[in-house]
């Protein structure tokens, strides 16, 4: 009988953007500008970039607009040197703007943006395999918008502050030690070999929505994320579920972690038990003394819900699975080799015995926090 034991903690941060702004005259009216924000570290001084490669979407309200929307989903671009729309747009002279902000542009056919409610539904999050983020609201902005600094420089602009909507996955396969030597000298080594991972029951698609915190504020207003009966920030799903597999043979290392599959965005959501699950096949190989010994194939499936420890994969987290491959416990018998075809052999284990410690794969919890971003660069809207 192989016991799994499995640990998590859970961490999260936002990653957040600061877009600002400089402002340019046209025909006397304000144009509305934009700057991204450097990634700060805690020091509040270095960061990276946000990629010029990238866009991100944005509408805005007014009471002046004779349309719903002041901006209707238009996309924030680099044109080298500045962030800006294919249309400019200027301050209204008597009027303020609300502004929402969105990541990536493509979310805009699943989103049903609103004053004080957005709504994201049906989307699928394996066939996109794409962060999803959504800034904070700002509430009644004008062209004299206060000044806000990076701690470098200083602008004056709209604060778009990304949050993320999505939580992400992590599996690691870790082989500590591949050989003991006991004390009559007999040298016992090990090769590990995992020979396929599959990782299956993941909710794929779904929705959630999200609600205005304060409905009369003004300034950068939170959303307020969705949450289960747990209090789990989760979207809801509809029930259509995804795998993933890793065929290829490898051989673990004690030198490395081995990372079976890509990091995966995954949708929000909570765990059941037999419903998100991973399952690995491997094979042991032993040597004694150098000459081949003995080799043993294993598959176990474990439940990747972990009660009252880890329940939920919630927005905005990173959470990472080390599973640790421990040779010596393979036979079930504190290590003591045997021959598996030999149904006499003095060591082989009972099966059904429940004091035998023969934990092949245990997990040592590991979860990470997204770093926090500032958002930086020209963006005209």
């Amino acid at each position: 009988m192989k016991r799994f034991l499995i640990f998590l903690t859970v961490g999260a941060a936002l990653l957040s953007a600061c877009a600002k702004n400089e402002v340019k005259t046209a025909d006397t009216r304000h144009e509305i500008t934009f700057l991204t924000a450097n990634r700060l570290t805690k020091a509040g001084i270095e960061g990276t970039v946000f990629p010029t490669t990238e866009t991100f979407g944005a509408y805005a309200w007014t009471a002046a607009s004779e349309n719903p929307y002041f901006m209707d989903n238009e996309v924030i671009s680099f044109q080298d040197p500045l962030w800006k729309a294919s249309t400019t747009y200027y301050w209204p002279k008597n009027a303020t703007i609300d502004f929402f902000c969105f990541y990536p542009t493509g979310l805009s056919t699943n989103l049903t943006p609103g004053e004080t409610q957005v709504v994201i539904s049906g989307y699928d999050v394996a066939a996109g395999q794409t962060d999803v983020m959504y800034a904070d609201k700002a509430v009644g902005f004008s062209d004299n918008v206060d000044l806000v600094s990076d701690a470098v420089n200083g602008y004056t602009g709209v604060p778009v502050i990304f949050r993320h909507a999505l939580a992400k996955l992590n599996f690691n396969i870790l082989f500590p030690y591949n050989e003991k030597t006991e004390a009559d000298g007999t040298h016992t080594e090990w090769t590990a070999t995992v020979k396929s991972v599959a990782l299956e029951g993941l909710y794929k698609s779904g929705g959630c929505t999200l609600n205005l915190s304060d409905l009369t504020a003004t300034g950068v207003v939170a959303w307020n994320k969705p949450a289960d009966a747990n209090g789990y920030f989760v979207w809801t799903n509809d029930g259509t579920t995804t795998r993933y597999d890793n065929t290829t043979a490898t051989d673990l290392s004690t030198a490395a972690a081995f990372n079976p599959l890509p990091e995966l965005f995954v949708l929000p959501q909570a765990l059941a038990d037999g419903q998100q699950k991973v399952t690995l096949d491997l094979c042991i190989k032993t040597k004694r003394n150098g000459a081949d010994f003995l080799t043993e194939n294993f598959s176990k499936t474990v439940n990747l819900l972990i009660p009252g420890s880890l329940e939920a994969w919630q927005m905005n987290q990173i959470i990472t699975y080390n599973i640790i491959v421990n040779a010596t416990a393979s036979n079930g018998n504190g290590g003591n080799p045997y021959d598996p075809s030999d149904p006499s052999d003095p060591n082989r284990p009972d099966p059904d015995d429940p004091n035998l410690d023969d934990a092949v794969i245990t997990f040592d919890p590991a979860v990470d926090g997204w770093d926090t971003i500032t958002i930086t660069g020209n963006i005209i809207l």
